[in-house]
Parts: structure tokens; C-alpha cells; sequence
């Protein structure tokens, strides 16, 4: 089992490989550039003694399930073409860490990261839909095996914000107007 420290260690190490990618200073504080300001606050938080962020295991259980779910989707949908070693992107993307990350510290008790799962689902709103749809076949899955898969109503307030962000970052209109990160 992983402890805290060896959490932080492994979180600093992530934290450094992050910022190599950032070209200035700024660059961390631009609201266009969040992924590196959440993985500071996640990773302060998990070592702060006055705001202790728990990581809750089945939050992140199901955030690999659901990722999991959408890359299944993906390799079998198209008339069973898997997806190209060549495609656009990697298959964790810069918008999964972002989100993934205000997901872990929303479900953890920081109320005021809603907002930045919400703003995520706007930035890539094709993204929020692949999770939408793994979330809805994980609620599906909750109804056949309440006592096997949990599914907390936080969780269906979340579905609901997503796919309100989602349509509205699919109207191409301006994220940062509505959402904060």
C-alpha cells in the first residue's frame, strides 16, 4: 500500500516533470495553463497538515474505470477498427489530468473545485462526453449491483454539470465567461 509520503515523493516528481513543460512563470499562472496550478494545490493539499486532502480511493477507482470504459469504447466502436497508434493524441490528455485532478479534490471535499471540473468539460467538450457516457454505463452498472458498485449522489451532480458544460463549450462560446478554474 502507498503511503503518504511516498504519495508527495511520487506527486513532486509529477509536479517537476509537469513544470518542464511550462515555458515561464507565467505560463503556470495563465488561466489557459491550469494543469500545473492543480497539481501544486492537489499536491500541497495532500501534504498540508491544516487542510489534509484524503485520496479517496474509490473516487479514483472509478476515475480509472471510467477512463478505462472510454478507451474500450473507443478500441471496439468504429466497426471494430481500433484506434491508430498514429492518431492525434496520447491516450491521457492534458484535459484528463486537469480534470481528473479537480474531480479527486471535488469528491475530497474542496467544494469550490465544481467549478473547475465544470470548466474542463467546457474546454474539451467532446472529452466530457466520452465521460459522461462511461459514467452512465457505471450508473447502469450500480443499478444491476448496488452492492458491488457505488454510486454516491455527488456523483449524479457532476453528471449533471458535465453535460451542461459540455453543451456549452459546444456552442463555441467563451469557457472562461461562465467557469472558473
Amino acid at each position: 500500500m502507498m503511503s503518504l509520503r511516498s504519495l508527495v515523493a511520487a506527486g513532486a516528481a509529477s509536479a517537476a516533470v509537469l513544470t518542464v513543460n511550462v515555458v515561464s512563470a507565467e505560463a503556470a499562472e495563465d488561466s489557459s495553463a491550469p494543469m500545473v496550478s492543480n497539481a501544486i494545490e492537489f499536491l500541497a493539499r495532500a501534504s498540508s497538515t491544516s487542510e489534509v486532502l484524503t485520496l479517496n480511493l474509490t473516487n479514483l477507482l472509478i476515475l480509472l474505470v471510467l477512463k478505462a470504459l472510454i478507451f474500450g469504447f473507443g478500441l471496439f466502436s468504429v466497426g471494430g477498427v481500433g484506434r491508430s497508434a498514429e492518431g492525434t493524441g496520447a491516450a491521457v490528455t492534458q484535459s484528463d489530468l486537469t480534470g481528473g485532478m479537480c474531480f479527486l479534490m471535488y469528491t475530497s471535499g474542496a467544494e469550490e473545485k465544481f467549478d473547475c471540473v465544470l470548466r474542463t468539460a467546457c474546454e474539451d467538450p467532446y472529452l466530457a462526453t466520452d465521460y459522461l457516457t462511461a459514467a452512465k454505463m457505471w450508473y447502469k452498472m450500480h443499478k444491476l449491483l448496488a452492492s458491488v458498485v457505488p454510486f454516491d449522489e455527488k456523483y449524479a451532480k457532476i453528471m449533471y454539470g458535465v453535460k451542461e458544460a459540455a453543451d456549452y463549450g459546444k456552442t463555441g462560446e467563451e469557457c472562461s465567461a461562465k467557469y472558473a478554474w
